[in-house]
C-alpha cells in the first residue's frame, strides 16, 4: 500500500511557483528522501502533506485519503526549525505533548519514559529546554513526534545546523527509528544522509520530482576514482599512461575516469608492483553525487533554464504565516457575506 501519493501537486506563492507538479509515492515501510537545495519546495511540500498548507491544484492521499485532518493522529513531524517553550525540562514537554496527543495515565509515563530513553535523553531529562545544545533539542524533537507511535513520520532537514558530530548522532537515531517499521519521509540537501538512511530518493527540482532511485541501485563502483600516492616514479607514470587513455597521472594523484572494476585491478596492481606507497583511494563523485547532478542537468537542459523557479520573496515560515492569515481572512469574509443573506 501506497502510504503517501502526491499526483500533479501545485503550490504557488504570490503568484511565484515553487511546487509545479510533483508527483512521487511512498509505499508502506520505507525512508523516502526527497533530496534538493535549499529553497527547491522541500518545506513546503511537507507542510501540504501536514495539511498546513492547500495546494493550488493536484491529489495529496496519506493513507489513501484526501481528508488529512482524519489521519492527523497517525503522523508524526519533526520539523527544521524547532521552537520550544524553553522554561520546560525535557520530560515536562514530552508530557505536555503527550496529554495534547490523547494520552494520559500510565500509558502517557510509559511513552514519555520509553522515548527519552531511546533518544539518550536520561541525562538531561530534568533540566530546562533552554539549558540543552541545538543536537540535544534535535534529539528532544525526534522523541516528540514518536510519542503517539505514529505510522507515517515526516522530518524536514534533519541536520540542518548541526556540528559533524551531532549530525552523525542523529543519523543513527534515525536508522534506530526505521526498525520501528513506521514509514519516513524526510527532506535533506546532504546527499551523504540521503545514501545512509533512505532505501529510495527523489530528486526535487524547478519544482518537480525530476528523478527517482532505489538508494541500492546506486551502490556501483564510482565513475571516476583519485588513488593518492606518497610519490610516482617517471617510469610507473609512463606505465600507468600505457594502460588506457582513462588514466592520467602526476608526481601525487592517479586518477580513473572513466573508472571500471578491472582497470582499477589493473592500476592497484601496478603501483603494486612499482612499490609506490598508496595513501587513499577515494571516488571523484559518488554514485548518488553523479545520480543528482545528472538529473539537475538533464532537467534544466528540458527547461532551456539554468536555474529553478523563484520560490518567493519570504522564507518558508514568513509564506506559511501569510498562507494561513490568507485563509482566516477569507473565513471571516464568508462569515461576514453569510450573516447578510
Amino acid at each position: 500500500m501506497d502510504v503517501i501519493e502526491l499526483n500533479d501537486v501545485h503550490k504557488s506563492y504570490d503568484g511565484a511557483p515553487v511546487l509545479r507538479g510533483v508527483s512521487l509515492r511512498a509505499p508502506q515501510g520505507i525512508v523516502y528522501g526527497v533530496l534538493g537545495a535549499h529553497d527547491a519546495g522541500k518545506t513546503t511540500l511537507i507542510h501540504l502533506m501536514l495539511g498546513f498548507l492547500r495546494p493550488d491544484r493536484g491529489v495529496i492521499r496519506i493513507f489513501g485519503s484526501g481528508n488529512l485532518q482524519q489521519v492527523d493522529g497517525r503522523v508524526g513531524y519533526v520539523p527544521e526549525r524547532l521552537r520550544y517553550h524553553t522554561r520546560y525540562t525535557v520530560r515536562e514537554y514530552l508530557w505536555y505533548l503527550g496529554r495534547f496527543s490523547g494520552l494520559s495515565g500510565a500509558a502517557l509515563r510509559r511513552r514519555v519514559n520509553s522515548e527519552i530513553s531511546a533518544f539518550g535523553l536520561s541525562g538531561v531529562a530534568d533540566r530546562p529546554m533552554s539549558a540543552l545544545s541545538r543536537g540535544m533539542l534535535q534529539r528532544v524533537g525526534l522523541a516528540q513526534a514518536l510519542l503517539a507511535e505514529p505510522e507515517l513520520l515526516l522530518i524536514d532537514e534533519p541536520t540542518a545546523g548541526l556540528d559533524p558530530e551531532s549530525q552523525r548522532d542523529i543519523i543513527e537515531l534515525i536508522a534506530a527509528v526505521r526498525q520501528r517499521g513506521c514509514t519516513i519521509l524526510m527532506t535533506t540537501h546532504f546527499l551523504d544522509e540521503a545514501d545512509l538512511l533512505c532505501d529510495r530518493i527523489g530528486i526535487l527540482h524547478g519544482g518537480r520530482i525530476v528523478a527517482e532511485a532505489e538508494t541500492c541501485t546506486l551502490q556501483r563502483p564510482a565513475r571516476s576514482i583519485v588513488i593518492t600516492v606518497a610519490d610516482l616514479p617517471p617510469a610507473t607514470e609512463s606505465a600507468l599512461a600505457a594502460l588506457s587513455s582513462a588514466v592520467q597521472c602526476n608526481r601525487r594523484e592517479v586518477v580513473l575516469n572513466p573508472n571500471t572494476p578491472e582497470l582499477q585491478a589493473q592500476v592497484m596492481r601496478l603501483l603494486l608492483d612499482h612499490g609506490v606507497t598508496i595513501t587513499a583511494l577515494a571516488p571523484q563523485r559518488h554514485p548518488i553525487e553523479e545520480f543528482y547532478l545528472e538529473a539537475v542537468r538533464g532537467d534544466t537542459q528540458r527547461d532551456g533554464s539554468s536555474e529553478a523557479p523563484p520560490p518567493g520573496p519570504s522564507g518558508p515560515g514568513d509564506t506559511l504565516l501569510r498562507e494561513l492569515l490568507r485563509h482566516e481572512e477569507q473565513r471571516r469574509l464568508e462569515d461576514q457575506q453569510s450573516k447578510h443573506l
